[in-house]
């Protein structure tokens, strides 16, 4: 009889779920896209779901398939060549099918759950819908549906995670949201920011602060008082702008003679994956703090921060601009 070692069985094992579809602690995406031969995506979860952080999925002929453990729903986020994001509502033992075209990626569908239904449905609702439109559709989306994943996406994606957030409303929302999800803690977290979030006004000192940045030392507001300019900055390996950006002001520090610090905000949920990113683009000489609570660490919401990337710019200890475009930030500098 022949024998079979355990890396073979387990890699049979995986093959099988992908071909005959998925079990219990599982859910599998198979997906079809138009004008795109080749390529790879990325895949993460804001709340933290996936374990490693990040992963790929590779395109073959246009045609794509992605297998994750879940034991509990959770959204998947994908990553399209274009930094497009599509939002994937996942289930255990459920799969779902992904269709569309590569260059209208607006247009996608995803069909296989209620919740995937639902998001099909707002982003038709909202094809050609002004930037106010689309806040009162995903308010109305969310008080409509407060017991679904999508509401949490759409209170974070329009009135969180936007240029001007409006945390009143969202707060209002999140509270009936977590009233019917008492067991989300994703949710709860994200009201708890939403109620707890600084505002910062352009004059200011910076908010008294203590935090540990990756390799364990202290990072304060003392550390940084005698530093003529000073610029707190908000990446994530899964951004490309971020991380492209992140490499020109790290090349800027190192040539500033010490009148530039950078201090980075990594959104990722691991250092590590950090730590390598920031060895790869020759960013290691910056200051980076990582706590691996992605929007909900403490540092990121006591200074304001909201988007991604971000930056908030501080002249001789007073806050000079925060939100900025990165071409004025670096002509500030």
């Amino acid at each position: 009889m022949k024998k079979y070692s355990l890396v073979s069985l387990l890699s049979f094992l995986t093959l099988l779920l992908a071909s005959c579809g998925t079990d219990s602690h599982h859910f599998k995406i198979d997906g079809h896209l138009l004008n795109l031969n080749q390529g790879e995506f990325y895949v993460y979860s804001p709340d933290g779901s996936v374990t490693h952080g990040m992963d790929t999925i590779k395109v073959q002929a246009g045609r794509f398939s992605y297998l994750v453990e879940c034991d509990r729903p959770m959204t998947l986020m994908i990553v399209f060549p274009n930094f497009t994001e599509q939002p994937v509502f996942a289930e255990p033992g459920k799969s779902v099918d992904i269709k569309g075209n590569a260059s209208h990626l607006k247009e996608l569908t995803v069909k296989g759950t209620k919740a995937n239904k639902l998001m099909n449905a707002f982003r038709e609702q909202i094809l050609s819908a002004s930037p106010a439109e689309i806040k009162k559709c995903a308010i109305q989306m969310a008080e409509d549906n407060p017991e679904s994943a999508v509401a949490i996406y759409l209170v974070r994606r329009y009135l969180v995670t936007v240029d001007r957030p409006d945390y009143t409303t969202a707060a209002r929302l999140l509270k009936l949201i977590v009233e019917k999800q008492p067991d989300n803690q994703f949710a709860a977290r994200l009201l708890a920011s939403c109620n707890g979030k600084t505002t910062i006004n352009n004059g200011s000192k910076l908010p008294r602060f203590s935090a540990n940045d990756i390799n364990g030392k202290v990072v304060n507001n003392a550390m940084l008082a005698s530093v003529p300019n000073v610029v707190f900055y908000v990446w994530a390996t899964w951004n490309y702008s971020s991380t492209s950006q992140l490499r020109q002001l790290a090349d800027m520090e190192r040539q500033s003679d010490g009148k530039l610090k950078v201090v980075s905000i990594c959104l990722n949920p691991d250092k590590s994956s950090c730590q390598r990113t920031l060895k790869m683009y020759g960013a290691d000489n910056i200051t980076t703090i990582c706590d691996g609570r992605m929007v909900n660490g403490d540092l990121f919401n006591k200074l304001g921060l909201y988007n991604l990337p971000d930056n908030i710019l501080i002249k001789n200890g007073a806050i000079a601009e925060q939100h900025i475009e990165f071409s004025r930030l670096i002509g500030m500098l």
